[in-house]
């Protein structure tokens, strides 16, 4: 289920986001959950209490009470995950929402197309996220979700992936054979050895890529300018 939120100051837009929202996610076929708040400092309550998380909100900038932007940037000290949608009169506050890591800007007045393409990019954000991979090997079975993977590393026929919380998972197989069952643009094969989840490079320099775990990933010499274009393409889309 889809948990969503929507926060405008002004009662009549608040029902026109609902009423445009609800009918967008039922023609998609997910349940979902609409909660309103027509006060900035309502939801920011909401939000701190253990009651639930929100997948997506809708955030009006200028109400009386707050700024939109204040209130995402207080969201962010507890939730990274959060996709947050603004929704204004003006383009004053486009940059400021890179700060905060918006997934979109809607300019009023809104209507059924601006918030169907905010949705759509939201909903591609979460897919991305809650992607998963199952490993076995002779410990167990394990369910990887590949934004905890940061790369992975094959010395003869096995594979170590090195994840984010600094575990270790250890299996027999062939690399290429892990890297196709992955099936994602975030993955680069950059050597014949390794694999690295490009959300998770902190830089490119000379024929070596820097993870941002301080690990340094070979990158195969005859394919080093194709590797690199994938990364620039990939930083370009997803920045």
């Amino acid at each position: 289920m889809i948990n969503i939120a929507i926060c405008d100051d002004d009662i009549g837009e608040l029902n026109i986001i609902s009423i445009f929202i609800s009918k967008i996610i039922e023609n998609l076929n997910i349940s979902f959950k609409i909660t309103v708040f027509n006060q900035g400092l309502d939801l920011m309550e909401h939000m701190r209490s253990p009651k639930e998380s929100f997948d997506i909100l809708f955030l009006d900038i200028y109400m009386k009470d707050s700024n939109g932007i204040d209130i995402a940037r207080k969201i962010r000290e507890f939730d990274e995950e959060c996709k947050i949608i603004f929704i204004t009169s003006s383009q004053e506050h486009a940059i400021d929402s890179y700060e905060v890591r918006a997934t979109y800007y809607i300019l009023k007045p809104v209507n059924e197309e601006k918030l169907s393409t905010a949705i759509k990019i939201a909903m591609e954000g979460l897919d991305k996220e809650n992607k998963q991979i199952l490993i076995i090997n002779k410990k167990g079975s394990y369910k990887v979700l590949y934004k905890d993977i940061l790369y992975g590393e094959s010395k003869a026929r096995i594979v170590n992936i090195y994840l984010k919380s600094h575990e270790v998972i250890t299996f027999y197989s062939k690399l290429e054979d892990f890297f196709q069952k992955l099936q994602d643009e975030r993955f680069l094969k950059s050597h014949k050895s390794f694999i690295v989840n490009m959300d998770y490079i902190s830089k490119i320099e000379n024929n070596s890529i820097f993870m941002i775990n301080n690990s340094n990933i070979p990158i195969s010499i005859a394919n080093i300018t194709e590797i690199k274009e994938k990364y620039f393409k990939y930083l370009l889309k997803y920045t």
